[in-house]
Parts: C-alpha cells; structure tokens; sequence
C-alpha cells in the first residue's frame, strides 16, 4: 500500500471517530432506550469500521485497517474487544456462535408452531460505560490525528497532494 493510500484511509478513519463522538452527544440528549439503542448500534458499528479491515480502489483484498495495539490504550483493550465482538458478532452480522438460538415446538399450537430463544445484548450495561467509550474513542482518534499530522508536516510524503 503506497503512502498517499495509507493517509487517505487514516482521514477517513479520523472521520468515522469523529462521527462516533457526535453520535456519543446525540445519544446523551435522548433518554428513550429504542434511541439510544439505535445511536449506541451506530455508534459501535461506526467506531469499529476502521479497526475491520477496508479495501482499496483495485481489488476486493482487506488491505487496510488500524491496529488495536498501536492505537488503543491497555486499560481500554477489554472495552474495544468488547465493542468490536459486538460489531462483528450482532450489530453488523449475525453469527449464530453469539445468538446460540434454540427452536422449541409449541405443543398447545394445532398448526405446530415453533418459538426461538436466542441470546440478545444487555444495552443499558453498554450506555452506562458510556464515559469510558468516549475516552476510549478520543484516545484512538487522538492517534489517528497525530498520524495525519506528521503526514500533513511533510508534504514530501504525500508526493505533493494538495
């Protein structure tokens, strides 16, 4: 991946960042949970992007990504492990290792229905780590922006882009 490539992805993550910091501010004016569960799903779907691989122009391979151990803080690790099973796990997919449905006849049915249990998420947990999510956004994004900038302190790099 060449250097011009490399910084394009970095300012379209730092955009992403800052989508999921204003996304922190809407989500504290709102106070009913199917908002805030909404804004939370966007939220962590939009922190996460950058850390899930992306493509470049050619070709349909992974090429790009930020990595957990150059940008997030250790205290911070377990959260963003947590918020990144979620995106890739239930918010963005559905893999049945995380819901582990169950498929249960209904006997009292006489057309023979079935009723499912799977398992959800506990989003009023989530919303009360919400201080730590947003230190744990603002940590990465600071990051990402120092990078922008030794980038941005010499053009040279950028092969004069504008």
């Amino acid at each position: 991946m060449d250097i011009q490539e490399s910084y394009y992805f970095l300012r379209m993550y730092s955009i992403d960042l800052n989508t999921a910091l204003h996304s922190i501010k809407v989500l504290r004016r709102y106070k009913r949970p199917d908002v805030q569960y909404a804004l939370l799903r966007d939220l962590t779907v939009t922190y996460v992007r950058p850390f899930s691989g992306n493509k470049v122009d050619q070709g349909n391979k992974r090429k790009h990504m930020l990595t957990t151990k150059k940008r997030v803080p250790k205290h911070l690790l377990p959260l963003h492990k947590e918020l990144e099973r979620l995106r890739m796990q239930q918010f963005a997919h559905t893999d049945l290792s995380y819901y582990k449905p169950r498929a249960v006849g209904i006997s009292f049915v006489p057309s023979g229905a079935y009723g499912m249990s799977f398992k959800g998420y506990d989003y009023a947990a989530l919303l009360r780590k919400l201080p730590q999510i947003e230190e744990l956004i603002r940590a990465v994004e600071k990051s990402v922006n120092a990078e922008i900038a030794v980038y941005e302190a010499n053009p040279t790099l950028l092969n004069e882009v504008p």
